[in-house]
């Protein structure tokens, strides 16, 4: 027999599922331009540095450090806003910069696999990385980056 407080919680947490949900669209769409963004950023960085005659590992470390960089700046101000500035910015982007590395990590391996094992070649195996991981670290990012600190506190709370 299933009791009315439970029946009730349960109904509260499908609330907060379809509401999250509900902002899901522009939301991604907004990580979407952001993303390329970042990458413009990244790219343009780099073909400075390159062009100036740093070397090119160095470039890209620095391209892609600049690009992490703005990419945080607008998903923290734009894509995931937080206007009652209750996230503190230093362990938030720890926390980016953690989920852009686990990003690599699963890009990396994901060509490793495909390219490895002869199912694609090198570049769609990076399409299909580039789209994986690109879906991956967007969700990492709305449920464990931004995710309003108030938010997660009820949500503790509610599943005791």
């Amino acid at each position: 027999m299933i009791t009315r407080g439970w029946a009730v919680a349960a109904d509260a947490r499908i609330g907060r599922l379809v509401r999250a949900a509900s902002g899901i669209g522009a939301q991604s769409c907004r990580y979407f331009v952001t993303s390329l963004l970042a990458l413009a950023c990244d790219l343009l960085v780099y073909t400075g540095l390159l062009r100036i005659g740093l070397i090119a590992a160095a470039a890209g470390a620095i391209g892609y450090l600049a690009g992490l960089c703005l990419h945080y700046r607008l998903s923290a101000s734009w894509v995931f806003p937080d206007p009652a500035r209750r996230r503190r910015a230093l362990p938030t982007f720890a926390k980016f910069a953690a989920t852009g590395l686990l990003g690599v990590a699963t890009t990396a391996a994901i060509i490793g696999i495909l390219t490895g094992t002869g199912v694609a070649g090198a570049f769609y195996a990076k399409a299909v990385a580039v789209g994986s991981t690109y879906v991956a670290v967007f969700l990492l990012r709305r449920i464990l980056v931004f995710a309003d600190p108030s938010a997660r506190a009820i949500a503790a709370q509610s599943s005791r």
